[in-house]
């Protein structure tokens, strides 16, 4: 572990605010560990992510919703709902859902 010697205000506020975890593209997959959510490449610069069925994403759009199944409790999942089309809380009730509810 790396321990600042001196605590700048940029040092304090990346110690206050946690990272989110990564999203990893494996194989036309886009994964998390810290989620079972996915997203899967289906071709033509289009993704499917398993809690919205039916909806073809973009890889940015794909990436957004992965970022709200890992990390549903950020205040930034309202800008990427809204990159989805969705409020926050439509975004999070999808995600909540049983896949294939």
């Amino acid at each position: 572990m790396n321990v600042p010697t001196s605590w700048s205000r940029d040092i304090w506020r990346r110690a206050a605010t946690p990272t989110i975890p990564a999203v990893d593209v494996v194989g036309g997959h886009m994964v998390s560990e810290a989620t079972e959510h996915h997203a899967d490449f289906v071709g033509q610069d289009r993704w499917v992510v398993d809690y919205l069925p039916g909806r073809h994403l973009t890889r940015d759009q794909a990436r957004a919703a992965m970022k709200i199944a890992v990390a549903p409790e950020r205040p930034e999942v309202e800008r990427w709902a809204a990159a989805l089309g969705l409020t926050s809380a439509e975004a999070l009730g999808y995600m909540a859902m049983p896949v294939g509810a």
